[in-house]
Protein backbone atom coordinates (compact mmCIF):
# COMPACT_ATOMS: atom_id res chain seq x y z
CA UNK A 1 0.00 0.00 0.00
CA UNK A 2 1.48 3.39 -1.00
CA UNK A 3 1.06 6.59 0.96
CA UNK A 4 -0.45 9.68 -0.67
CA UNK A 5 0.26 13.22 0.55
CA UNK A 6 -2.80 13.03 2.77
CA UNK A 7 -1.65 9.67 4.15
CA UNK A 8 1.87 10.87 5.02
CA UNK A 9 2.45 10.59 8.75
CA UNK A 10 2.72 14.03 10.47
CA UNK A 11 6.16 13.28 11.94
CA UNK A 12 7.52 12.31 8.51
CA UNK A 13 6.07 15.52 7.00
CA UNK A 14 7.67 17.64 9.76
CA UNK A 15 11.04 15.98 9.22
CA UNK A 16 10.79 16.61 5.49
CA UNK A 17 10.12 20.31 6.05
CA UNK A 18 13.02 20.60 8.54
CA UNK A 19 15.38 18.86 6.11
CA UNK A 20 14.30 21.26 3.37
CA UNK A 21 14.91 24.18 5.75
CA UNK A 22 18.36 22.76 6.44
CA UNK A 23 18.92 22.68 2.68
CA UNK A 24 18.26 26.42 2.51
CA UNK A 25 20.72 27.07 5.34
CA UNK A 26 23.40 24.84 3.78
CA UNK A 27 22.93 26.42 0.36
CA UNK A 28 23.24 29.87 1.92
CA UNK A 29 26.57 28.95 3.54
CA UNK A 30 27.90 27.53 0.26
CA UNK A 31 26.79 30.60 -1.69
CA UNK A 32 28.43 33.03 0.72
CA UNK A 33 31.57 31.04 1.47
CA UNK A 34 33.96 33.76 0.25
CA UNK A 35 32.23 36.50 2.30
CA UNK A 36 32.31 34.31 5.42
CA UNK A 37 35.96 33.48 4.75
CA UNK A 38 36.83 37.18 4.53
CA UNK A 39 34.94 37.90 7.75
CA UNK A 40 36.65 35.05 9.58
CA UNK A 41 40.09 36.28 8.45
CA UNK A 42 39.18 39.85 9.46
CA UNK A 43 37.93 38.82 12.89
CA UNK A 44 41.05 36.73 13.48
CA UNK A 45 43.15 39.88 12.96
CA UNK A 46 40.97 42.29 14.96
CA UNK A 47 41.54 43.26 18.58
CA UNK A 48 40.35 41.22 21.56
CA UNK A 49 38.21 44.19 22.67
CA UNK A 50 36.32 44.22 19.35
CA UNK A 51 35.80 40.45 19.53
CA UNK A 52 34.37 40.77 23.04
CA UNK A 53 32.02 43.56 21.92
CA UNK A 54 30.81 41.54 18.94
CA UNK A 55 30.33 38.45 21.13
CA UNK A 56 28.34 40.34 23.78
CA UNK A 57 26.11 42.03 21.17
CA UNK A 58 25.47 38.72 19.34
CA UNK A 59 24.60 36.97 22.63
CA UNK A 60 22.20 39.72 23.69
CA UNK A 61 20.44 39.65 20.32
CA UNK A 62 20.12 35.85 20.41
CA UNK A 63 18.74 35.82 23.97
CA UNK A 64 16.27 38.62 23.18
CA UNK A 65 15.13 36.83 20.00
CA UNK A 66 14.45 33.61 21.93
CA UNK A 67 12.72 35.48 24.78
CA UNK A 68 10.45 37.45 22.43
CA UNK A 69 10.00 34.71 19.85
CA UNK A 70 6.20 35.04 19.91
CA UNK A 71 6.25 38.80 19.35
CA UNK A 72 8.74 38.31 16.55
CA UNK A 73 6.62 35.60 15.01
CA UNK A 74 9.58 33.20 14.80
CA UNK A 75 8.98 30.08 12.72
CA UNK A 76 11.13 27.00 12.18
CA UNK A 77 10.04 26.87 8.56
CA UNK A 78 10.28 29.78 6.08
CA UNK A 79 7.28 31.73 4.85
CA UNK A 80 7.92 33.11 1.40
CA UNK A 81 6.91 36.76 1.58
CA UNK A 82 7.80 39.03 -1.37
CA UNK A 83 9.90 41.75 0.31
CA UNK A 84 12.41 39.45 2.11
CA UNK A 85 12.79 37.32 -1.04
CA UNK A 86 13.39 40.38 -3.22
CA UNK A 87 15.98 41.75 -0.76
CA UNK A 88 17.68 38.37 -0.37
CA UNK A 89 17.99 37.48 -4.05
CA UNK A 90 18.39 41.10 -5.22
CA UNK A 91 21.36 41.76 -2.90
CA UNK A 92 22.89 38.40 -3.75
CA UNK A 93 22.64 38.84 -7.51
CA UNK A 94 24.03 42.39 -7.17
CA UNK A 95 26.97 41.05 -5.14
CA UNK A 96 27.71 38.33 -7.69
CA UNK A 97 27.56 40.83 -10.54
CA UNK A 98 29.73 43.39 -8.74
CA UNK A 99 32.45 40.86 -7.97
CA UNK A 100 33.15 40.72 -11.71
CA UNK A 101 33.28 44.52 -11.92
CA UNK A 102 34.75 45.73 -8.62
CA UNK A 103 37.36 44.08 -6.42
CA UNK A 104 36.22 45.63 -3.12
CA UNK A 105 35.51 42.90 -0.55
CA UNK A 106 33.83 45.28 1.91
CA UNK A 107 31.02 45.99 -0.55
CA UNK A 108 30.49 42.26 -1.08
CA UNK A 109 30.32 41.65 2.68
CA UNK A 110 27.90 44.57 3.09
CA UNK A 111 25.56 43.10 0.46
CA UNK A 112 25.92 39.65 2.04
CA UNK A 113 24.82 41.05 5.42
CA UNK A 114 21.81 42.81 3.86
CA UNK A 115 20.85 39.65 1.95
CA UNK A 116 21.12 37.66 5.18
CA UNK A 117 18.48 39.92 6.74
CA UNK A 118 16.29 39.07 3.76
CA UNK A 119 16.78 35.39 4.64
CA UNK A 120 15.84 36.12 8.26
CA UNK A 121 12.65 37.76 6.98
CA UNK A 122 11.43 34.33 5.86
CA UNK A 123 11.36 33.19 9.49
CA UNK A 124 9.82 36.21 11.31
CA UNK A 125 6.60 38.22 11.05
CA UNK A 126 6.53 40.60 8.04
CA UNK A 127 5.59 43.70 10.07
CA UNK A 128 8.47 43.07 12.51
CA UNK A 129 10.86 42.49 9.61
CA UNK A 130 9.95 45.75 7.89
CA UNK A 131 10.37 47.82 11.05
CA UNK A 132 13.79 46.29 11.67
CA UNK A 133 15.08 46.91 8.12
CA UNK A 134 16.85 50.26 8.87
CA UNK A 135 18.49 48.72 11.95
CA UNK A 136 19.59 45.73 9.85
CA UNK A 137 21.19 47.98 7.22
CA UNK A 138 22.80 49.91 10.09
CA UNK A 139 24.35 46.69 11.41
CA UNK A 140 25.35 45.62 7.88
CA UNK A 141 27.29 48.87 7.44
CA UNK A 142 29.07 48.37 10.76
CA UNK A 143 30.11 44.77 10.05
CA UNK A 144 32.65 45.03 7.19
CA UNK A 145 34.14 48.41 8.13
CA UNK A 146 34.54 47.89 11.87
CA UNK A 147 36.88 44.91 11.42
CA UNK A 148 38.97 46.36 8.55
CA UNK A 149 38.22 50.06 8.61
CA UNK A 150 41.58 51.50 7.59
CA UNK A 151 42.07 49.18 4.63
CA UNK A 152 40.30 48.59 1.37
CA UNK A 153 38.26 51.76 0.87
CA UNK A 154 40.25 54.13 3.07
CA UNK A 155 43.14 54.55 0.64
CA UNK A 156 41.09 55.22 -2.53
CA UNK A 157 38.99 57.78 -0.64
CA UNK A 158 42.20 59.59 0.41
CA UNK A 159 43.48 59.55 -3.18
CA UNK A 160 40.17 60.94 -4.51
CA UNK A 161 40.10 63.62 -1.80
CA UNK A 162 43.63 64.72 -2.71
CA UNK A 163 42.67 64.97 -6.39
CA UNK A 164 39.54 67.01 -5.60
CA UNK A 165 41.60 69.50 -3.59
CA UNK A 166 44.21 69.63 -6.38
CA UNK A 167 41.58 70.59 -8.96
CA UNK A 168 40.10 73.29 -6.70
CA UNK A 169 43.56 74.76 -6.07
CA UNK A 170 44.25 74.73 -9.83
CA UNK A 171 41.00 76.66 -10.39
CA UNK A 172 42.40 79.32 -8.06
CA UNK A 173 45.74 79.26 -9.95
CA UNK A 174 47.63 77.74 -7.01
CA UNK A 175 50.31 75.37 -8.30
CA UNK A 176 49.67 71.92 -6.83
CA UNK A 177 49.68 68.32 -7.98
CA UNK A 178 48.31 65.27 -6.16
CA UNK A 179 49.91 61.86 -5.98
CA UNK A 180 49.17 58.86 -3.76
CA UNK A 181 47.34 60.48 -0.83
CA UNK A 182 49.46 63.65 -0.82
CA UNK A 183 49.31 67.10 -2.40
CA UNK A 184 52.62 68.60 -3.55
CA UNK A 185 52.72 72.40 -3.57
CA UNK A 186 55.67 74.69 -4.11
CA UNK A 187 58.31 73.75 -1.50
CA UNK A 188 55.84 71.79 0.63
CA UNK A 189 53.82 68.57 0.85
CA UNK A 190 50.38 68.14 2.41
CA UNK A 191 49.33 64.58 3.25
CA UNK A 192 45.72 63.40 3.43
CA UNK A 193 45.88 60.93 6.31
CA UNK A 194 43.16 58.48 7.40
CA UNK A 195 41.28 60.91 9.71
CA UNK A 196 41.21 63.45 6.86
CA UNK A 197 40.07 61.02 4.17
CA UNK A 198 36.38 61.46 4.94
CA UNK A 199 35.67 57.73 5.05
CA UNK A 200 34.93 57.80 8.77
CA UNK A 201 32.61 60.78 8.40
CA UNK A 202 30.82 59.08 5.49
CA UNK A 203 30.47 55.90 7.53
CA UNK A 204 29.36 57.65 10.73
CA UNK A 205 27.01 60.01 8.88
CA UNK A 206 25.33 57.11 7.09
CA UNK A 207 24.92 55.25 10.38
CA UNK A 208 23.40 58.38 11.92
CA UNK A 209 20.87 58.64 9.08
CA UNK A 210 19.97 54.94 9.37
CA UNK A 211 19.59 55.19 13.15
CA UNK A 212 17.35 58.25 12.82
CA UNK A 213 15.31 56.46 10.14
CA UNK A 214 14.78 53.48 12.44
CA UNK A 215 13.96 55.52 15.55
CA UNK A 216 11.53 57.75 13.68
CA UNK A 217 9.99 54.78 11.84
CA UNK A 218 10.54 56.30 8.38
CA UNK A 219 9.83 54.40 5.17
CA UNK A 220 12.75 53.19 3.07
CA UNK A 221 11.43 54.38 -0.26
CA UNK A 222 12.70 56.52 -3.16
CA UNK A 223 12.38 59.74 -1.19
CA UNK A 224 14.54 58.31 1.59
CA UNK A 225 17.11 57.26 -1.01
CA UNK A 226 17.32 60.85 -2.24
CA UNK A 227 17.93 62.00 1.34
CA UNK A 228 20.67 59.37 1.72
CA UNK A 229 22.44 60.49 -1.49
CA UNK A 230 22.18 64.13 -0.40
CA UNK A 231 23.63 63.20 2.98
CA UNK A 232 26.64 61.53 1.33
CA UNK A 233 27.26 64.50 -0.99
CA UNK A 234 27.05 66.94 1.93
CA UNK A 235 29.58 64.91 3.93
CA UNK A 236 31.97 64.73 0.96
CA UNK A 237 31.66 68.49 0.39
CA UNK A 238 32.22 69.26 4.08
CA UNK A 239 35.34 67.10 4.26
CA UNK A 240 36.79 68.40 0.98
CA UNK A 241 36.24 71.96 2.20
CA UNK A 242 38.02 71.12 5.46
CA UNK A 243 41.06 69.67 3.66
CA UNK A 244 41.16 72.65 1.32
CA UNK A 245 41.13 75.13 4.21
CA UNK A 246 43.83 73.19 6.08
CA UNK A 247 46.07 73.11 3.00
CA UNK A 248 45.57 76.84 2.39
CA UNK A 249 46.29 77.71 6.04
CA UNK A 250 49.21 75.34 6.54
CA UNK A 251 50.97 75.25 3.17
CA UNK A 252 49.91 78.42 1.33
CA UNK A 253 49.59 80.70 4.37
CA UNK A 254 52.55 78.99 6.11
CA UNK A 255 50.64 78.60 9.39
CA UNK A 256 50.85 74.87 10.26
CA UNK A 257 50.34 75.71 13.94
CA UNK A 258 46.95 77.29 13.20
CA UNK A 259 46.00 74.38 10.91
CA UNK A 260 46.77 71.91 13.70
CA UNK A 261 44.44 73.83 16.05
CA UNK A 262 41.59 73.99 13.51
CA UNK A 263 41.94 70.39 12.28
CA UNK A 264 39.39 68.80 14.64
CA UNK A 265 36.97 71.78 15.03
CA UNK A 266 36.59 72.13 11.25
CA UNK A 267 35.80 68.42 10.98
CA UNK A 268 33.19 68.58 13.73
CA UNK A 269 31.54 71.71 12.33
CA UNK A 270 31.30 70.19 8.84
CA UNK A 271 29.99 66.86 10.11
CA UNK A 272 27.38 68.40 12.45
CA UNK A 273 26.17 70.80 9.75
CA UNK A 274 25.79 68.02 7.17
CA UNK A 275 24.07 65.75 9.71
CA UNK A 276 21.63 68.43 10.83
CA UNK A 277 20.65 69.31 7.27
CA UNK A 278 20.15 65.61 6.43
CA UNK A 279 17.97 65.16 9.52
CA UNK A 280 15.80 68.09 8.42
CA UNK A 281 15.41 66.47 4.99
CA UNK A 282 14.50 63.18 6.70
CA UNK A 283 11.44 64.88 8.21
CA UNK A 284 9.92 65.02 4.71
CA UNK A 285 10.02 61.19 4.43
CA UNK A 286 6.69 59.55 5.45
CA UNK A 287 6.49 57.20 8.43
CA UNK A 288 5.40 53.56 8.55
CA UNK A 289 1.70 52.91 9.02
CA UNK A 290 0.97 50.33 11.68
CA UNK A 291 -0.64 47.45 9.80
CA UNK A 292 -2.49 44.89 11.97
CA UNK A 293 -0.64 41.54 11.88
CA UNK A 294 -3.85 39.65 11.03
CA UNK A 295 -4.35 41.61 7.84
CA UNK A 296 -0.84 40.67 6.69
CA UNK A 297 -1.36 36.96 7.26
CA UNK A 298 -4.24 37.00 4.77
CA UNK A 299 -1.85 37.93 1.97
CA UNK A 300 -0.87 34.99 -0.19
CA UNK A 301 2.93 34.73 -0.42
CA UNK A 302 4.60 33.84 -3.73
CA UNK A 303 4.37 30.16 -4.68
CA UNK A 304 1.41 30.06 -2.29
CA UNK A 305 -0.35 27.31 -4.25
CA UNK A 306 2.59 24.93 -3.69
CA UNK A 307 3.15 22.87 -0.56
CA UNK A 308 5.67 24.27 1.99
CA UNK A 309 8.11 21.44 1.27
CA UNK A 310 8.06 22.19 -2.46
CA UNK A 311 8.51 25.92 -1.82
CA UNK A 312 11.56 25.31 0.36
CA UNK A 313 13.14 22.96 -2.17
CA UNK A 314 12.66 25.59 -4.90
CA UNK A 315 14.26 28.33 -2.77
CA UNK A 316 17.16 26.08 -1.73
CA UNK A 317 17.73 25.02 -5.34
CA UNK A 318 17.79 28.65 -6.49
CA UNK A 319 20.38 29.50 -3.85
CA UNK A 320 22.54 26.52 -4.84
CA UNK A 321 22.15 27.55 -8.47
CA UNK A 322 23.58 30.98 -7.66
CA UNK A 323 26.46 29.28 -5.81
CA UNK A 324 27.43 27.50 -9.04
CA UNK A 325 28.18 30.82 -10.79
CA UNK A 326 32.02 30.96 -11.15
CA UNK A 327 34.07 33.57 -9.30
CA UNK A 328 36.60 35.85 -11.03
CA UNK A 329 40.04 34.31 -11.39
CA UNK A 330 42.56 35.54 -8.85
CA UNK A 331 45.71 37.04 -10.35
CA UNK A 332 48.95 36.90 -8.33
CA UNK A 333 52.22 38.74 -8.79
CA UNK A 334 54.39 35.62 -8.39
CA UNK A 335 54.52 35.19 -12.17
CA UNK A 336 56.43 38.48 -12.55
CA UNK A 337 58.76 38.03 -9.59
CA UNK A 338 61.86 38.48 -11.75
CA UNK A 339 62.26 41.40 -14.16
CA UNK A 340 65.54 41.40 -16.04
CA UNK A 341 66.82 44.89 -16.79
CA UNK A 342 68.62 45.43 -20.12
CA UNK A 343 72.23 44.20 -20.07
CA UNK A 344 73.57 47.55 -21.34
CA UNK A 345 72.38 49.23 -18.14
CA UNK A 346 75.15 47.53 -16.12
CA UNK A 347 72.81 46.91 -13.20
CA UNK A 348 73.57 45.10 -9.96
CA UNK A 349 71.14 44.14 -7.18
CA UNK A 350 70.84 46.30 -4.07
CA UNK A 351 69.55 45.22 -0.68
CA UNK A 352 66.33 46.81 0.50
CA UNK A 353 66.68 48.99 3.56
CA UNK A 354 65.22 47.82 6.86
CA UNK A 355 62.38 50.35 6.51
CA UNK A 356 61.61 49.15 2.97
CA UNK A 357 61.61 45.50 4.06
CA UNK A 358 59.19 46.24 6.90
CA UNK A 359 56.93 48.25 4.60
CA UNK A 360 56.61 45.60 1.87
CA UNK A 361 56.27 42.80 4.45
CA UNK A 362 52.89 44.30 5.43
CA UNK A 363 51.40 43.35 2.03
CA UNK A 364 51.15 39.69 1.14
CA UNK A 365 52.44 38.96 -2.34
CA UNK A 366 54.26 42.29 -2.74
CA UNK A 367 57.52 41.85 -4.67
CA UNK A 368 60.22 44.54 -4.63
CA UNK A 369 63.58 44.46 -6.39
CA UNK A 370 66.12 47.25 -6.14
CA UNK A 371 69.12 47.78 -8.41
CA UNK A 372 72.03 50.13 -8.99
CA UNK A 373 72.53 51.10 -12.65
CA UNK A 374 74.99 52.92 -14.90
CA UNK A 375 74.04 53.75 -18.47
CA UNK A 376 75.74 56.21 -20.78
CA UNK A 377 76.17 59.39 -18.70
CA UNK A 378 73.49 58.42 -16.17
CA UNK A 379 73.74 56.58 -12.87
CA UNK A 380 71.38 55.97 -10.00
CA UNK A 381 69.05 53.44 -8.41
CA UNK A 382 65.82 51.86 -9.60
CA UNK A 383 63.07 50.20 -7.54
CA UNK A 384 60.51 47.87 -9.16
CA UNK A 385 57.43 46.92 -7.11
CA UNK A 386 54.79 44.37 -8.14
CA UNK A 387 51.66 43.95 -6.03
CA UNK A 388 47.93 43.33 -6.23
CA UNK A 389 47.40 45.94 -3.49
CA UNK A 390 47.82 49.57 -4.53
CA UNK A 391 48.69 50.38 -0.91
CA UNK A 392 51.94 48.46 -1.35
CA UNK A 393 53.09 51.22 -3.71
CA UNK A 394 54.76 53.80 -1.52
CA UNK A 395 54.71 57.45 -2.54
CA UNK A 396 58.17 58.11 -4.04
CA UNK A 397 57.87 61.79 -3.12
CA UNK A 398 57.51 60.99 0.58
CA UNK A 399 60.46 58.58 0.44
CA UNK A 400 62.63 61.28 -1.13
CA UNK A 401 61.65 63.78 1.54
CA UNK A 402 62.14 61.14 4.23
CA UNK A 403 65.71 60.64 3.01
CA UNK A 404 66.49 64.33 3.47
CA UNK A 405 66.00 65.44 -0.15
CA UNK A 406 64.08 68.56 -1.14
CA UNK A 407 61.46 68.44 -3.91
CA UNK A 408 61.56 71.47 -6.20
CA UNK A 409 58.85 70.61 -8.71
CA UNK A 410 56.85 67.59 -9.84
CA UNK A 411 54.85 67.28 -13.06
CA UNK A 412 53.44 64.61 -15.39
CA UNK A 413 55.41 64.21 -18.63
CA UNK A 414 55.43 61.95 -21.68
CA UNK A 415 58.95 60.58 -21.15
CA UNK A 416 58.79 58.40 -24.26
CA UNK A 417 56.09 57.35 -26.73
CA UNK A 418 55.20 54.46 -24.41
CA UNK A 419 55.75 56.02 -20.97
CA UNK A 420 53.66 58.68 -19.24
CA UNK A 421 55.36 59.33 -15.90
CA UNK A 422 56.01 61.85 -13.14
CA UNK A 423 59.21 63.89 -13.33
CA UNK A 424 60.65 65.29 -10.10
CA UNK A 425 63.35 67.95 -9.72
CA UNK A 426 65.31 67.60 -6.47
CA UNK A 427 67.64 69.78 -4.37
CA UNK A 428 67.49 72.93 -6.51
CA UNK A 429 67.87 70.98 -9.74
CA UNK A 430 71.04 69.08 -8.74
CA UNK A 431 69.25 65.70 -8.83
CA UNK A 432 66.17 64.22 -10.53
CA UNK A 433 63.74 61.33 -10.16
CA UNK A 434 60.88 59.79 -12.08
CA UNK A 435 58.25 57.08 -11.61
CA UNK A 436 55.34 55.48 -13.39
CA UNK A 437 52.94 52.52 -13.21
CA UNK A 438 52.93 49.92 -15.96
CA UNK A 439 50.43 47.19 -16.85
CA UNK A 440 50.22 44.95 -19.93
CA UNK A 441 47.93 47.53 -21.56
CA UNK A 442 49.35 50.95 -20.74
CA UNK A 443 51.40 53.15 -18.42
CA UNK A 444 50.24 55.99 -16.18
CA UNK A 445 51.62 58.47 -13.68
CA UNK A 446 48.36 58.53 -11.71
CA UNK A 447 47.70 56.44 -8.59
CA UNK A 448 43.95 56.74 -9.13
CA UNK A 449 44.19 55.30 -12.66
CA UNK A 450 46.20 52.36 -11.36
CA UNK A 451 43.79 51.96 -8.46
CA UNK A 452 40.73 52.00 -10.74
CA UNK A 453 42.35 49.49 -13.10
CA UNK A 454 42.77 47.04 -10.22
CA UNK A 455 39.37 47.64 -8.65
CA UNK A 456 37.55 47.16 -11.96
CA UNK A 457 39.63 44.06 -12.79
CA UNK A 458 40.58 45.56 -16.17
CA UNK A 459 44.29 45.68 -15.29
CA UNK A 460 45.22 43.25 -12.54
CA UNK A 461 48.99 43.10 -13.03
CA UNK A 462 50.92 46.29 -12.32
CA UNK A 463 54.55 47.24 -11.74
CA UNK A 464 55.63 50.53 -10.20
CA UNK A 465 58.93 51.89 -11.55
CA UNK A 466 60.75 54.42 -9.35
CA UNK A 467 64.10 55.85 -10.52
CA UNK A 468 66.44 58.19 -8.63
CA UNK A 469 69.25 59.77 -10.70
CA UNK A 470 72.49 60.77 -9.00
CA UNK A 471 72.80 63.97 -11.03
CA UNK A 472 70.54 66.48 -12.71
CA UNK A 473 68.80 65.26 -15.88
CA UNK A 474 66.53 66.87 -18.44
CA UNK A 475 63.34 64.89 -19.22
CA UNK A 476 63.17 65.85 -22.90
CA UNK A 477 66.60 64.47 -23.93
CA UNK A 478 67.10 61.45 -26.25
CA UNK A 479 69.02 59.74 -23.43
CA UNK A 480 66.03 59.83 -21.06
CA UNK A 481 63.71 58.71 -23.84
CA UNK A 482 65.96 55.73 -24.64
CA UNK A 483 66.41 54.95 -20.93
CA UNK A 484 62.68 54.85 -20.15
CA UNK A 485 61.94 52.93 -23.37
CA UNK A 486 64.44 50.20 -22.45
CA UNK A 487 62.97 49.80 -18.95
CA UNK A 488 59.42 49.84 -20.32
CA UNK A 489 60.24 47.12 -22.86
CA UNK A 490 61.91 44.92 -20.23
CA UNK A 491 58.86 45.10 -17.95
CA UNK A 492 56.47 44.66 -20.89
CA UNK A 493 58.32 41.47 -21.78
CA UNK A 494 57.74 40.07 -18.29
CA UNK A 495 54.07 41.09 -18.27
CA UNK A 496 53.49 39.66 -21.76
CA UNK A 497 55.02 36.40 -20.61
CA UNK A 498 52.40 36.23 -17.85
Amino acid sequence: MTLTHSDTPPKMANWSVLIATGLIGFAWLVLNYTALQWLFASFSNTSIFNLIIFGVVATILLVQAIHHRRKLGLSATPRLHPAPLILMFGSTVTRIGLQWLLDVPQIGVLLFAIASYGLIGLFIAPNVWRKGLPAAIFAACILPFSVQFGTGLGFPVRVITAQLVEHILAFWHIAAISSHDIIVLENSIAQVDLPCSGLKSLWTGTLFLLAATWLENRLLRFKWLLVCVTNILLLIAANTGRILLLVLISNVGDRPDLAAILHVPLGLIGFITAGLFSWLLLQTVPRHKNTPPKAETLKTPPLGNLKPLTQQIIVGSCILGLALIPHPRMVTTSAIASINLPAQMNSEPLQLSAIEKDFFANYEGAIAQKSRFEWQNMAGSILLVSSNSVQAYHAPELCLVGNGLKIDTMKPLQLSPQVLGRWISINNGTMAATYWFQSPKHTTDDFLTRLWGGMTRKDRLWVMVSVLFDRSQQPDTPEIQAFTTNIHDAIASSLTGV
